[in-house]
């Protein structure tokens, strides 16, 4: 299980490859066309879960975003307020802000909603006071709102990522039985023949095509990989 994916694919590409040389061997061909099926399995898995992995960060953009946009707001009421008092420190704001804007400015997420709630609630409070505290009141509510959704999918992402990690999981266990199973099936039909055997079946600690490709090296290590074989052979 801790052989990566991208190594799992290369290696049923291999050995599929290798069993469709062999078309005079009938049982060979079918245990080519079986490692194909599952190799297809475990590579949708996967793509399901890369993309539920990708689908969080514009998840985490928004609940940015709203954490940014709501701070502001959260200020600009609190200004309102003070220019309402006409000095700082006056009698709307100590109702609406009695320890300032910072408490809940320096909150992010869930909690940071829940202030904003009770900072609603205060502006409710204020509105025979203030003139200006229900339109208050409705805009903290609607960055409030946009918030609390941002957070609710972000939170819906990550779960629907863990989901689809558990499905690849159960798709990766379910390759790595059947390749072992094709590998007991190869041994049959060439006992006591290792050469033959091991043809059929590639090295499984070296890194995947994938890995490789994704270095400065990769080429040249590809290359330096067919030289090793020809001049090997």
């Amino acid at each position: 299980m801790n052989t990566p994916v991208s190594k799992c694919l290369d290696l049923a590409a291999y050995s599929a490859r290798m069993l469709g040389k062999f078309t005079n061997l009938p049982a060979l061909i079918a245990l080519g066309a079986e490692m194909t099926a599952a190799a297809a399995e475990l590579s949708a898995a996967q793509a399901a879960y890369e993309k539920a992995v990708t689908d969080i960060l514009p998840m985490r953009v928004d609940v940015k975003y709203e954490n940014y946009v709501s701070d502001r707001r959260i200020r600009v009421t609190q200004q309102k307020a003070e220019i309402a008092d006409g000095k700082r420190g006056g009698r709307i704001a100590g109702i609406v802000f009695p320890e300032g804007s910072a408490p809940i400015t320096r909150l992010v997420g869930a909690s940071q909603v829940q202030a904003m709630v009770d900072l609603e609630g205060r502006l409710k409070s204020a509105q025979d006071l203030w003139s200006d505290a229900s339109a208050e009141k409705e805009a903290i509510g609607q960055h409030r709102e946009q918030y609390d959704k941002a957070l609710t999918a972000r939170k819906n992402a990550g779960q629907n990522a863990r989901d689809m990690r558990a499905a690849r999981n159960a798709a990766k266990d379910k390759f790595l039985h059947k390749y072992a199973e094709i590998m007991s099936r190869v041994e049959a039909e060439f006992p006591k023949d290792r050469a033959t055997q091991d043809l059929f079946f590639d090295e499984v600690r070296t890194k995947s095509s994938l890995a490789t490709a994704d270095t400065s090296t990769g080429d040249e290590a590809d290359d330096e990989g067919v030289e090793g074989e020809t001049s090997g052979g």
